[in-house]
């Protein structure tokens, strides 16, 4: 951490606000660009937030052509940064995690989400992604220690490079590496205000003092549409959705490279973590719920755990998975997606001239963020990009009613 005294006054080319995976990636690779004077302005500790909270999934199999595109581009960066940090003469600290790369397998049993799904194996196997699709038989005979019900099942789709790492540690490891470059971390530094003049970004007002600098760039995940309203934008859409994780004792027979198991029908899905295993439900919120979400009210930021969502966990998982009844629950916890209306980030400049968006992940942030990062160092440093046009991911697509397409797979 790197402490300013209060009321100074600092310089900076480009400041980013939150210490997520966003403003970590997006850190590392401006500076990698040769960008300088980088800020990153936390108001707690890096990671702290949704990141600290997250599956950590990587996976590519998804069922639109974007989401896949993001998806393949960040596991290739995590794999190109893991690589070169354990290359480095001085050994990185803090070091990335391992990324362990034992695939996603999600189980189809519905007839009519198995034609669905054989699509969208084609379509990752289209934009180079080595998915598969696997008979009942042939994931009893990969995985024999799962003990499935195969009954009803039609089928699964597998990927061998898909897997999973640990979000926070891998978030710590970027803003370490950023650090090395030159980029500015203030940790425990809340932004109160951003000062603009006739519609440009002048200055960062923050708890530990004033930032003058022209670029503003909100990665404050949850948070965005509140971060957004300082410079007078009230209608960005990014708000709240609640998820829970379950961390259980080990179960003996697993498989010791598990895939992250995904039940598609019920969403219900698992993975080892810390010895033991990690366990995650969608739940569905309520209709106020959604409301409060929406509104941006104080209630849909709240971490409380919802006592219904175990009981359901209970249920779903002896009518597939018999071996894994009567988990011993270890801890439980809360965390939110920063979901937008197309499930798609919300990406570039504002009509403030100087603050631009990062955010809108909707649950993807740690797979989507490298790519991100790409296309606003790209806007940033030449103006445009080989990869995708960063225009279709504007917020002003909202205002015209242009969603993007999505089609959700978990």
């Amino acid at each position: 951490m790197i402490a300013v005294a209060r009321g100074t006054t600092r310089t900076a080319a480009i400041t980013i606000i939150g210490g997520g995976i966003m403003g970590a990636v997006l850190a590392y690779q401006l500076a990698r660009r040769g960008m300088r004077e980088v800020v990153v302005l936390e108001r707690e500790t890096v990671a702290s937030g949704s990141i600290g909270r997250a599956t950590g999934g990587l996976r590519q199999q998804f069922a639109d052509e974007l989401d896949i595109i993001f998806a393949r581009e960040g596991l290739r960066f995590y794999r190109q940064f893991i690589a070169e940090m354990q290359a480095e003469a001085v050994p990185a600290s803090p070091p990335p995690p391992p990324f362990y790369q034992y695939g996603y397998l999600f189980l189809v049993s519905d007839d009519e989400a198995w034609q669905a799904m054989q699509g969208y194996v084609a379509l990752q196997q289209r934009l180079g992604v080595p998915s598969e699709l696997l008979t009942p038989m042939e994931v009893v005979a990969r995985w024999p220690g799962l003990s499935l019900i195969t009954e009803d099942l039609r089928g699964a789709s597998f990927c061998s490079t898909d897997g999973y790492t640990d979000p926070a540690a891998m978030t710590r490891a970027l803003i370490g590496a950023a650090r090395r470059l030159g980029v500015e971390v203030y940790e425990q530094c809340p932004v109160l205000a951003i000062q603009t003049t006739r519609g440009r970004v002048q200055a960062v007002q923050t708890s530990q003092g004033r930032v003058a600098t022209p670029l503003v760039i909100n990665a404050t995940g949850v948070y965005a549409a509140l971060t957004a309203r300082l410079v007078g934008i009230d209608d960005l859409p990014v708000y709240p959705l609640r998820r829970q994780l379950y961390l259980c004792e080990a179960v003996a027979g697993l498989p010791a490279e598990l895939p992250m198991v995904v039940d598609q029908a019920t969403g219900f899905h698992f993975r080892w973590r810390d010895g033991g295993l990690l366990l995650g439900l969608p739940h569905q919120p309520s209709p106020a719920e959604q409301a409060a979400s929406r509104a941006l009210e104080t209630p849909a930021f709240d971490l409380t755990l919802d006592p219904g969502v175990w009981p359901q966990i209970e249920r779903v998982i002896p009518r597939r998975f018999p071996a894994l009844a009567g988990l011993r629950l270890r801890r439980a916890w809360a965390g939110l997606y920063e979901m937008t209306p197309d499930e798609h980030p919300v990406l570039g400049p504002t009509e403030v001239e100087g603050f631009l968006c990062a955010c809108g992940f909707s649950g993807h942030g740690l797979m989507h963020a490298p790519l991100a990062a790409q296309l606003l160092t790209d806007y940033l440093t030449t103006g445009k990009s080989s990869t995708l046009d960063i225009e279709q991911f504007g917020l002003q697509r909202f205002r015209e009613g242009r969603l993007l397409p999505a089609t959700r797979l978990l």
